[in-house]
């Protein structure tokens, strides 16, 4: 068996790991990057909407091989079908090309002299006793070892590095995926990106019309909980109601299991830590984890360098990487999880009551988990008794 050596051993490719590897060799560590597919970015599971605060924290600029579609307006939509708009004025983002994302983020890490594996397939941690040593892997079938000061998963929500590491097999809770990429439409509105809830559209989830350009659309769905068919019929049914979807051609089918239960704790143990879905950094209302899942991998990549240098890859070292990620982060993918507990207790007359009473700024601010408390109290002031008391609830945790 081949067996290599460096300070760091990033696996996954995605904008989590690449911005983990780029971090921590502008920080003067050793990295190799694995990526289990001959190509970074393929295949595609993503809806591939990105805000423009996400674009600039990856540190790439909004060029035509990047940005498919510019999003400048959001529409939420009530079971009803009443919708609430967020206004230009938020600037909201993109709709990206996610192959071309994940390789430049890729390129930039290995500009910034990490080192870039294709084909290498990690199959399990090496641990000895509480450590975590390196990884054995796989590359284009032959068995590899590699020792590493700290291991880094961030392959995924299936993480080979957290399930093989002891930190947990599953999530609490997650949302089914099933997307469409549709073609041959003819969208009026292709700067707008449109969500819809509700029991009979996508039970304990959302429904979604990502524009990547006039003619074409991602449109898919998230199920929870509640869900007694699987999440393709649902999205079958979605887009055969819609006038502008059913005589659609069928591009892409895609989806994916996304983790909606908050962050796996610890992040770290001594020697190995956790970045981008492996590590739960997701929005849990909205299920969006890129822009959480590169801030994450930058404070991963230099907390590690610098625990490497100074020999010290103790979890007690490398909690310092989650203590930073909860400043901003853990806070908001905390506070998004109490909304969908809170939102899984009402129904879709609930629902469109609650459409009632808040406005864009405040949906905005319950997707993101930010400003929770703000929006509650004005629930308290102004919302049916049953949504007054789960917010009371929630205030009170």
């Amino acid at each position: 068996m081949h067996v290599i050596s460096c300070d760091i051993v990033v696996v996954g490719a995605g904008p989590a790991g690449s911005s983990t590897a780029r971090s921590a060799a502008d920080h003067g560590a050793q990295v190799v990057l694995l990526e289990e597919h001959p190509e970074v970015g393929v295949p595609v599971s993503c809806a591939e909407g990105l805000s423009a605060n996400g674009l600039k924290t990856a540190g790439l600029r909004a060029t035509p091989d990047v940005i498919s579609q510019d999003i400048s307006r959001v529409r939420i939509y009530a079971p009803a079908g009443k919708y609430l708009e967020i206004p230009p004025s938020a600037r909201v983002g993109f709709t990206i090309n996610r192959d071309v994302f994940d390789r430049k983020l890729a390129d930039v890490a290995v500009e910034h002299g990490a080192e870039l594996m294709l084909e290498t397939r990690a199959t399990r941690v090496i641990r000895e006793g509480d450590w975590v040593k390196g990884v054995y892997a796989e590359r284009k079938g032959e068995p590899l070892e590699i020792r590493a000061g700290i291991v880094v998963g961030a392959e995924g929500f299936t993480s080979i590095v957290r399930r093989t590491a002891g930190m947990g097999r599953w999530y609490g809770d997650v949302a089914i995926c099933a997307q469409y990429r549709l073609g041959n439409l003819d969208l009026e509105e292709p700067d707008v990106d449109e969500f819809y809830i509700g029991s009979n559209v996508a039970p304990g989830g959302y429904a979604w019309v990502f524009p990547k350009s006039r003619n074409v659309a991602n449109v898919g769905l998230g199920v929870r909980l509640i869900h007694s068919r699987p999440a393709l019929e649902y999205l079958k049914d979605f887009v055969s109601r819609d006038p502008r979807l059913r005589d659609a051609k069928v591009l892409l089918v895609n989806g994916g299991v996304t983790p909606a239960s908050g962050l796996i704790e610890p992040m770290t143990g001594n020697g190995v830590m956790l970045v981008g879905e492996a590590a739960g950094q997701l929005i849990a209302v909205t299920g969006a984890g890129v822009h959480a899942g590169v801030a994450g991998g930058l404070i991963a990549g230099k907390v590690g360098a610098k625990a490497v240098q100074r020999g010290d890859v103790t979890y007690d070292a490398l909690r310092e990487y989650e203590e930073q990620f909860s400043v901003e982060w853990g806070k908001r993918i905390k506070m998004s999880r109490k909304v969908v507990e809170m939102l899984d207790k009402l129904n879709d007359a609930d629902l469109d009551a609650l459409a009632n009473v808040v406005d864009e700024n405040d949906v905005l601010d319950l997707a993101n988990g930010q400003n929770t408390s703000r929006v509650l109290g004005k629930l308290l002031r102004r919302a049916p008794a049953k949504i007054m008391k789960l917010a009371l609830a929630y205030l009170s945790t």
